[in-house]
C-alpha cells in the first residue's frame, strides 16, 4: 500500500501586518517599561534612567543603563522576535518568550533603536521601524544608527558600556504634556514593580529628574500590621513561599502611608496576591480566580506575598507582558485556605475597629460613641449613653429632648444603603487621622459640643477626663486639657 503524501503549501505571515498586530499586546506605559527595565537588571545593571522630549516636533523616550552591553551577535539575537520558553534560563532572566523588548517597545511607538557598547567593543546598533518593515514587506532590521539616535545618545549622555534603548514616532504616548505626564507618572508603578530591588540598593532607577524610592504594599514597619509569617509550599521540587499580611486599619494610617498601599482604583483594587518571579513583582493585587473570591470593602487589608521561582512560571501560565497568572491546581486548595484567613482577619480589623462591643461587668478603655447591641438574635447599633458629652448632655436641662433625637438617629440608621454600599465595593475610603492634630477643627469641634454643658468649673474639670477616655478626643488628650483650661464658659 503506497503512503499518501501530505499535500502542503508555504504560509508566511505578511510582516506589515503582523509587526502592527504584536502591537496590541495589551501594554501600557508602566508595563511595557517595566519589561525593558527586566532587561536591565538581567544585564547587572545598577542605574536605569528613563529621559524623554516632548517636543511636538521631536518627541523621544530613551531608556539607558550601565549593564554588561551587547555585541553585534547578542543584539543581532535580541532584535529577533520570539524563542521557545521551554528553553532553561539564568536565574536572573526575567524574560521567557523573547518577545517584551520589541512588542513593549513598539506598543508606545513605532521606531524602536537599540544601541549598546561592551567594555571593549565597538557601539552595536539595531532599528526596528515599522513604517520601513510595511513599505519593504519584509522583516529588515536596520544596522546602522542614524543621526538621530546618535543626537539623542549624546543628550543621555550614553557613552560608557551599556544599553539605551529609544522611542521614537510615539504615536501611542502623543508629545507635549500628554507624554510628560505619562511618562512621569509611571514612576509610581514602576517603585511598586521593583521595590524589592530598589529597597535592597540592587537597583537605582531616575524617570525624568526624580530618583524612585521603593514603595512597601505591606506597611512592614507600621506597629499596627499583621505579619502572619511564610509558609513554604512546593511544587515539582521548586520552593513556594506565602507570607499573608493585614495592613492597619485605614484610621491608623497617615497620608504617606495610605499612598503607599494604594494605587490607581486605591486600597480597594490593590488586595489580594502579590506574585513575585525572583524579586519582580508580576501581579499586584487580586484574587488569582480562586474559590470565587472577589475584592470587597471588608477584605481590602488582606495582602499575600507568592513567589515563585523563574523555573516554574510556565506551570503558572504567566503571559507575555507579566501581568497576569494562575496557579497550579495541586496548589489551588491550600492557597484559597491562606487566603480565606487573611480576608477573615481583614473583616475582623473593620469590626472591632469600627464597632466596639462592651464586654459585660468590664467598660471599655475607650468609650465609643457607638455600641452593638444583640436584640431578639439580631444586630442592631446605638449611641453610647455612657459617652462624656452625650451623658452630660443628658443631664442638662434639655435631656429629654435630646433622648429623643438619639432615638431617632438610632432608628433611622441606613443600614440597607450600608448594606448595598459594602456589596457593591463602593463605600468610600475612611478618612485616615492625621499623624498631628487639626488644633483648629477640633477646638471648633468642641466649642460647639461644649455649649449648654456643665459650667461648673469641677463638673468640667471631671468632663475634661473624661472625654480623654473617649471618642474621637483619645486622640488629643494634651489638647482637649488645653481647651477646658483656656476656655471659660462665659466665653462659649
Amino acid at each position: 500500500m503506497q503512503a499518501s503524501v501530505l499535500a502542503e503549501e508555504r504560509l508566511d505571515p505578511y510582516a506589515e501586518d503582523l509587526i502592527e498586530s504584536l502591537r496590541a499586546f495589551g501594554y501600557d506605559l508602566p508595563t511595557a517599561l517595566a519589561d525593558l527595565v527586566d532587561n536591565s537588571i538581567a544585564a547587572d545593571a545598577k542605574n536605569v534612567r528613563v529621559a524623554y522630549c516632548s517636543d511636538p516636533d521631536d518627541a523621544w523616550v530613551a531608556i539607558v543603563d550601565d549593564g554588561h552591553g551587547m555585541d553585534e551577535s547578542e543584539l543581532h539575537a535580541a532584535m529577533r522576535f520570539a524563542r521557545n520558553p521551554n528553553q532553561p534560563r539564568d536565574n536572573g532572566d526575567l524574560g521567557r518568550f523573547g518577545l517584551g523588548l520589541k512588542t513593549a517597545s513598539l506598543s508606545q511607538a513605532r521606531r524602536l533603536t537599540v544601541l549598546s557598547r561592551t567594555v571593549v567593543g565597538q557601539l552595536a546598533a539595531r532599528t526596528w521601524d515599522i513604517d520601513y518593515v510595511a513599505q519593504r514587506k519584509e522583516w529588515l532590521v536596520l544596522t546602522q544608527p542614524d543621526d538621530g539616535a546618535l543626537r539623542i545618545a549624546d543628550q543621555v549622555g550614553f557613552t560608557g558600556q551599556g544599553t539605551a534603548i529609544i522611542w521614537r514616532n510615539t504615536d501611542k504616548l502623543g508629545h507635549g504634556r500628554s507624554l510628560s505626564r505619562k511618562v512621569s507618572e509611571s514612576g509610581r508603578e514602576l517603585s511598586l514593580t521593583f521595590h524589592r530591588f530598589l529597597a535592597k540598593g540592587r537597583l537605582n532607577l531616575t524617570i525624568g529628574r526624580n530618583q524612585i524610592e521603593p514603595m512597601d504594599p505591606y506597611l512592614r514597619r507600621h506597629r499596627s500590621t499583621q505579619d502572619r509569617g511564610i509558609e513554604e509550599l512546593t511544587y515539582e521540587g521548586h520552593c513556594i513561599r506565602v507570607n499573608p499580611v493585614i495592613l492597619p486599619h485605614p484610621s491608623r494610617l497617615s497620608k504617606e502611608q495610605r499612598a503607599s498601599a494604594s494605587g490607581p482604583g486605591g486600597m480597594l483594587a490593590r488586595q489580594g496576591f502579590y506574585v513575585y518571579r525572583g524579586e519582580r513583582l508580576v501581579v499586584a493585587g487580586g484574587w488569582l480566580g480562586l474559590g470565587g473570591m472577589h475584592n470587597s470593602a471588608p477584605t481590602r487589608l488582606a495582602r499575600i506575598s507568592l513567589e515563585i521561582p523563574p523555573g516554574v512560571d510556565l506551570a503558572w501560565a504567566v503571559d507575555v507582558r507579566k501581568s497576569t497568572l494562575r496557579p497550579p491546581a495541586s496548589l489551588e486548595q491550600r492557597l484559597i485556605d491562606l487566603a480565606e484567613d487573611a480576608r477573615s482577619r481583614s473583616e475582623r480589623v473593620f469590626t472591632h475597629r469600627g464597632t466596639p462591643t462592651r464586654t459585660r461587668g468590664q467598660p471599655p478603655r475607650v468609650q465609643p460613641v457607638w455600641q452593638q447591641v444583640r436584640r431578639i438574635g439580631q444586630s442592631e447599633y446605638a449611641i453610647n449613653r455612657e459617652h462624656p458629652l452625650v451623658a452630660a448632655a443628658l443631664t442638662g436641662s434639655g435631656g429629654d429632648a435630646l433622648e429623643g433625637i438619639l432615638r431617632l438617629v438610632e432608628t433611622t440608621l441606613p443600614r440597607e444603603l450600608i448594606a448595598q454600599e459594602i456589596a457593591a465595593g463602593r463605600p468610600e475610603e475612611p478618612r485616615p487621622q492625621p499623624d498631628q492634630p487639626d488644633t483648629e477643627a477640633v477646638l471648633a469641634m468642641l466649642r460647639a459640643l461644649l455649649t449648654g454643658l456643665p459650667r461648673d468649673p469641677s463638673k468640667r474639670t471631671a468632663l475634661a477626663e473624661a472625654l480623654i477616655k473617649a471618642e474621637p478626643f483619645c486622640r488629643h488628650p494634651g489638647l482637649v486639657r488645653e481647651i477646658f483650661e483656656t476656655d471659660s464658659p462665659e466665653e462659649m
